[in-house]
Parts: C-alpha cells; structure tokens; sequence
C-alpha cells in the first residue's frame, strides 16, 4: 500500500534513532507472541483430538470388558440363598450371613466385625462388664453383656459357652467367629454351634476333637506319613510311665 509506506517513512524520518530502536522491538515482540500462540493453540487442539480418541477407545474397551465379564458370570453356576454382597463363596456354593457374632474381645473381635461389615452383614458383639468401654461393644451393631459370678474373672465371661450360645440365638445369629484364643479351638463350642444350628466359623468339629489334643493330633501326622520328633507311642499315664521313657531315649 503506497500510503502505509509513506506514513512508515514520514515517521521513520521525524522520530529519533532511539524510538525507532524501540518501535522495532515492541514490533518484533507482539510477532513472537503471535507465533507462539498459533503454535500452542494447534498443540491443544493436537491433545484434545488425542483425548477424544482415547475416550473413544477406553469407552470401548470398558464395553468389550463388562461383556466378557458378563459372559463369564453368567456361565458359572452357583447354589446361593439369596443374591447379595455379603455372600460368602466356597467353590460353586455361597452361604450368605445376614448375622455374624465376634466371640471374641477387643483388637480380634474389631477385625472380625469390620470384615463382616464390609460384607453388608449385621454384627453382634459380646462382652464382660469390664469391657463395657471396650472398642468392640461400641463398634458392633448389636452388643450383650455377658453376665459373670461374682469374684470370677472377665475372661471367664468369654468361656462360657451356654450363655453365648443362649445370647446368639435370641439375636437371631447365623455364623459365629470364635477369632483366636479363648473358644477358637474349642470341639465343645464348635459342636454348641452346631446343635443351635448356627455356623462356628472355623475348623470342624472332627478336627478339632483331633488336633487340639497334641497326642490324637501327632498320631494323626504319623497315620499321614509326616516326620514327627520322637515320643512315646501314646500318651503316658502315671509317673512310673514318663521315668521309665525317660530313661530309654
């Protein structure tokens, strides 16, 4: 435009060398910052292109995976009571507890309830008037104290096994967890459970009738063919009995 090419000489002409200096730069700045900007603009609509198509594939992909998953659910077969989150599976039978009790205290009983919880089932909690601040008790849906003779100890409370049979059965209990220690190992409670119909979550009555007597328990493992430290070859029953053993090993 031979216009604009006068009005640039005329101003080139009356303004100094300096300002000239300055226009100069200020023109070559806004020429960078135009560049860059047409440069980031295409970079963005680069990724949203990208983005969008990796949507487009993880939307399918995701489908592909729920129909698979589909597909492999529905040709398992399984015998359940009834369709729910708090089903427990053993192989292709599921028993689900609608309510399972922590015969137990403390730190194991928590445990056991918390992972009954995650499983959608009511939890019922048992305990001794000297746990009455207990973590356990507050934390259980359903809690019961079990009462105590006067001067007996509070893990006396947790032994008896009639009175939390009597208190599992009023509270419509399906399944109880025994956790460690105190009736875990008990064949005695383990069969209680059993005659009041409800579930002893652990060994069954036969292993533990065998292996929470060390002597059945280490014929056991001889009758299985396991290397055994040496012993008698049952149990001994007078004084005589373990002098004389003694004596010959």
């Amino acid at each position: 435009n031979p216009l604009l090419t006068m009005i640039i000489r005329t101003m080139i002409t009356m303004l100094p060398r300096s300002r000239i200096t300055a226009l100069f730069g200020l023109l070559l700045v806004c020429l960078s910052q135009a560049v860059d900007g047409f440069v980031i603009g295409k970079q963005q609509f680069n990724v949203a292109q990208s983005s969008v198509s990796t949507s487009a594939l993880a939307s399918t992909s995701s489908e592909s995976s729920s129909a698979s998953r589909s597909s492999k659910a529905s040709s398992k077969v399984a015998v359940t009571k009834e369709t729910d989150p708090s089903t427990t599976t053993t192989g292709t039978s599921s028993i689900r507890f609608r309510n399972v009790m922590a015969a137990n205290r403390g730190e194991i009983a928590v445990r056991v309830m918390r992972a009954a919880t995650e499983l959608n089932a009511v939890t019922t909690a048992i305990y001794a008037q000297e746990d009455h601040k207990s973590q356990h008790r507050w934390g259980a849906d359903f809690s019961y104290l079990l009462e105590k003779d006067d001067g007996a100890t509070p893990i006396s409370a947790y032994l008896d096994i009639n009175q939390i049979i009597r208190i599992a059965s009023n509270a419509n209990v399906d399944a109880i967890h025994p956790g460690y220690g105190f009736l875990s190992e008990s064949p005695e409670f383990a069969q209680a459970c059993a005659d009041a119909n409800i579930v002893f979550v652990g060994p069954t009555v036969d292993n533990l009738l065998r292996f929470s007597d060390k002597t059945s328990a280490r014929q056991a493992a001889i009758d299985a063919g396991v290397p055994v430290v040496p012993g008698s070859d049952g149990a001994l029953q007078s004084a005589q009995e373990v002098v004389d053993f003694v004596e010959q090993i």
